[in-house]
């Protein structure tokens, strides 16, 4: 063989096992199953699993053709509401459901303007609104962190109390469960005494008198059953809170670049329409199950509009106290709220007051 058919063979067949291990490490990515754990801070009787977890956890095994295989902890097993973000960066588990307005003083407090009183009409504003506005102000921070899924939120939170709540007056000495620290100016408002309550423990609060008042999602606290412990029910529709999925980036780098894409483009997007979905679907069969069950035990009470009015000046308390607190942070949190409102007004929704 002379020395020209030598040189021409080499690359040849170095070229040909460069393409079979390549062929080898493709058909071991596609045969690898990757285990994603999911902490679920509600119980297995919530609709997060039958309407969320349960259909997405199939939809994930169905569309890597098994490749990825979800294993959903119920009940908080592996952390508390209050620690997703902690504990999906420290890789405790992959994947959660992150309250900014628990983790205040994080990254995540540009979200926490959409728990503020009446920022929020329900989970679609949260889409809009908030998407675009936390695309701006914290989505850039948090990218080498997490990966974070297109925020959401609950349906608008009611009132359930232990005794009546018809007017301003009635809230006056009431303990009321605040959701995090921007509520404190509202509550004390309204003449009542903030209580800092996590969700898991509201019912026992409420049996135990811990706190007369919760402002909570109808579709929750009914599926929790708050309204056995706290059997009146006032429809004020004051706040929502955001909810937004995050991944572990050290489980999503470990994913070969299909399966990121395929949680990138359908994956991330479906789970946070789904919970969309739920809090939609529900709300209506709530308030019918929350009024049917005030028939034997309690009241379910629809506020007039003065007093709807009258709550939602009372609010303002809580915006300047979150401007002040974003200007502490070292955003501009005039700029953020004018900037939010536009928002509001861009896609249609009313201003706070």
């Amino acid at each position: 063989m002379s020395m020209l058919t030598r040189s021409m063979r080499t690359p040849v067949v170095a070229s040909l096992s460069a393409m079979a291990i390549f062929g080898l490490s493709q058909m071991a990515w596609a045969d690898e199953v990757y285990e994603m754990d999911v902490n679920n801070w509600t119980s297995a009787s919530h609709h997060y699993t039958k309407n969320v977890w349960d259909p997405w956890t199939k939809m994930v095994e169905e569309k890597t053709d098994g490749r990825v295989k979800v294993h959903v902890h119920q009940g908080s097993a592996l952390g508390k509401s209050t620690s997703v973000y902690q504990d999906v960066r420290g890789g405790l588990y992959d994947l959660g459901v992150v309250v900014p307005n628990y983790i205040y003083d994080t990254k995540f407090f540009p979200y926490t303007i959409g728990n503020l009183p009446f920022a929020l009409d329900g989970p679609d504003g949260a889409m809009t609104v908030l998407q675009e506005f936390v695309e701006k102000y914290a989505i850039p921070n948090l990218e080498d962190e997490l990966v974070v899924f297109q925020t959401m939120a609950t349906d608008s939170y009611d009132v359930f109390s232990r005794e009546p709540i018809r007017s301003v007056e009635d809230f006056k000495g009431k303990k009321v469960r605040i959701n995090g620290k921007s509520e404190r100016p509202f509550v004390e408002a309204l003449g009542a005494v903030p209580v800092s309550i996590p969700v898991e423990d509201i019912y026992e609060a409420f049996d135990k008198g811990m706190m007369d008042v919760a402002y909570y999602t109808p579709i929750g606290g009914y599926s929790f059953k708050f309204n056995e412990p706290a059997p009146y029910f006032s429809v004020l529709a004051v706040a929502a809170t955001p909810l937004t999925p995050v991944m572990s980036l050290d489980f999503y780098e470990s994913l070969p670049e299909d399966l990121q894409q395929l949680f990138d483009d359908e994956l991330g997007p479906a789970l946070t329409a789904m919970f969309r979905d739920s809090y939609t679907d529900l709300l209506q069969e709530s308030h019918d199950g929350l009024r049917e069950d005030a028939e034997s035990k309690g009241e379910f009470i629809e506020l007039d509009e003065e007093t709807i009015t009258e709550i939602r000046q009372l609010s303002k308390g809580s915006w300047d106290a979150w401007v002040q607190d974003a200007n502490d942070k070292g955003y501009d949190g005039e700029q953020m709220v004018e900037d939010y409102f536009a928002l509001l007004e861009k896609h249609g929704y009313e201003k706070p007051f």
